[in-house]
């Protein structure tokens, strides 16, 4: 049973995680390519947009199947490096749902690239575009390091 665990955990981190990742650091660079009237970068934002907000929830899925692989196997248990990745994994996905698709809904809708049902204009808009491009950048790297750092954590 742990071993079809594992390969699920991997499996998912492969599915979700790497997809994420590459959104995150590149929605902000085709977002402002997009606001220089760019067509091509425009269908890119929004892609890259839906990846970071969709697969971002369901990377959910890598740190609980983490867990089921901890109670399934009592080895794990005592193996700290588990231990640290669990809320490095926490941290990661709050700054992807509270900090990075935000912001990104923000660049979206002040693009006029939401959909109607989606967009709030008093909300969707953005002041200071470089300054919005340099905060999706920051939280993105530190979104990747930390699963960069979780994934040596699983082969130390």
């Amino acid at each position: 049973m742990t071993t079809i665990l594992i390969a699920l955990h991997v499996l998912a981190a492969v599915l979700f995680i790497g997809p994420v990742t590459f959104a995150v650091s590149t929605f902000h660079v085709q977002a402002m390519k997009a606001r220089g009237g760019d067509a091509r970068a425009a269908g890119a934002a929004k892609i890259l947009h839906k990846l970071s907000s969709t697969y971002g929830v369901l990377a959910a899925v890598v740190p609980l199947l983490g867990v089921t692989i901890m109670f399934t196997n009592s080895a794990y248990w005592s193996q700290g490096q588990f231990h640290i990745a669990l809320p490095l994994a926490v941290v990661a996905w709050i700054i992807l749902l509270v900090l990075i698709i935000p912001r990104q809904k923000k660049m979206m809708g002040a693009l006029g690239l939401l959909d109607a049902a989606d967009h709030d204009p008093e909300a969707d808009t953005v002041a200071d575009w470089d300054k919005a491009r340099k905060q999706l950048s920051m939280f993105g790297g530190i979104f990747s390091l930390l699963w960069l750092i979780m994934f040596v954590l699983m082969y130390v």
